[in-house]
This record gives structure tokens, C-alpha cells and sequence, in this order.
């Protein structure tokens, strides 16, 4: 088991204490809630701003959000099939209380996922999304990360996840924005400023 594997002991004993947190759980750890409220999020920044400057700015800032993202989900793929299971998830571990209690609050909760626990590919791409928009706009960055971390508690919550899986997730998503917006797209210039004129030929930008 990964370490701190006893949080996830703790955590999971609240299912079912509160129903109003589990109702609020099972909203925020669906599998399109959150990641929906990001996209509304980012094509609100993109569409939003009145003056042109500012809103190629903010262009700029979710075009380069959105190849982190991708690039965050093709990097925890390539992890899970390259790198053999590092542990099961949660309610597949050997020990029997924390598989039970995991267990109890995926069904009621969630749901059994069959992919790799680790990295958790929700927050790597949720946190890659929230720091690529910081980098251009602290306070929806700030609003991004906040709506990841809720993501991630709900994924730990649920018993679908370790407390290291959300933080695995979590540092690949921050790491590979940071990598793309500083060093990638600074360095295959003019490509982004060809594919924002494309945007600005075809009216979507």
C-alpha cells in the first residue's frame, strides 16, 4: 500500500454519517460536473473580454491551458501503461478494514474505476487546467484550483483513490502547465501564433 494509506481509512468513515455530504460528494466526484465547470470556465475567458488585447491575451492563456491538458493525459496514460500497478485501488487492498470501508464508500458514492489508482488522472488534469489559466489570469487560476482540489477530496472521499494519487495527479498537472507555457510554447513560436490566426480566420476567436 502507498503511504499515509490510513488517511484513506479516515476519510471514508464519513460516508454515510451525513447524507447532506454524501449528496454533495456524489455531485462534485462525478465523472463531467467539475470538468464541465472548467470548460464553461475557460470558453467564458475566451469569448469574454470586450477589449481585443486583452482578450488575445486570455486566448493565448487557455490555448496554452488546453495543450496542458492534453499533454497531462497523455503523460498519466502512457504512466499507467508503461509502469506496472503500483498498488490497487483502495477497496482492492489487502488489508481487509480499509478494503471494506473503501469499498462501502465507492458504492455508495461512486463507483468501481479499473484503471490504475495511481497517478489520478481527474486532478492531473483538472490542476494542469487551473495553472495554466493562473499563469494569465490569477483570479479564475484561483477559482480553477479551487473547483481541482474539491475534485480531488471527492475522488479521496468516495475510496476511489489514495491521498497520494490526488497529489501524484496534482504535481503532473501543475508541472507539465508550468513546462508547456514557460518553456514549450515560447520555443516553437511562431506555431502559436499561427494557430491563434487560424482561430481569428475561421471565427472562433
Amino acid at each position: 500500500m502507498p503511504p499515509l494509506a490510513g488517511w484513506t481509512l479516515w476519510i471514508t468513515g464519513f460516508v454515510g454519517k451525513s447524507p447532506a455530504l454524501d449528496h454533495v460528494m456524489r455531485l462534485l466526484v462525478n465523472d463531467f460536473f467539475i470538468l464541465l465547470g472548467i470548460c464553461l470556465i475557460m470558453l467564458g475567458l475566451w469569448i469574454g473580454h470586450r477589449d481585443r488585447s486583452k482578450r488575445e491575451q486570455l486566448q493565448r492563456t487557455i490555448m496554452n491551458a488546453a495543450v496542458a491538458i492534453g499533454i497531462a493525459a497523455l503523460i498519466v496514460k502512457i504512466m499507467n501503461v508503461t509502469i506496472p500497478d503500483l498498488w490497487p485501488r483502495p477497496f482492492l487492498v489487502d488489508d481487509p478494514i480499509i478494503r471494506e470501508s473503501a469499498r462501502h464508500a465507492a458504492q455508495t458514492i461512486f463507483y468501481f474505476p479499473t484503471d490504475p489508482s495511481f497517478p489520478c488522472k481527474p486532478t492531473a488534469v483538472a490542476f494542469a487546467a487551473a495553472t495554466g489559466v493562473w499563469l494569465g489570469n490569477r483570479k479564475a487560476g484561483i477559482v480553477l484550483y479551487l473547483l481541482a482540489t474539491l475534485w480531488g477530496l471527492a475522488r479521496f472521499y468516495s475510496g476511489v483513490h489514495f491521498f497520494v494519487d490526488i497529489l501524484g495527479g496534482a504535481a503532473i498537472g501543475v508541472l507539465t502547465a508550468l513546462f508547456i507555457t514557460k518553456v514549450i510554447m515560447p520555443r516553437i513560436e511562431p506555431l502559436p501564433t499561427w494557430a491563434m490566426k487560424l482561430c481569428r480566420f475561421l471565427y472562433i476567436a
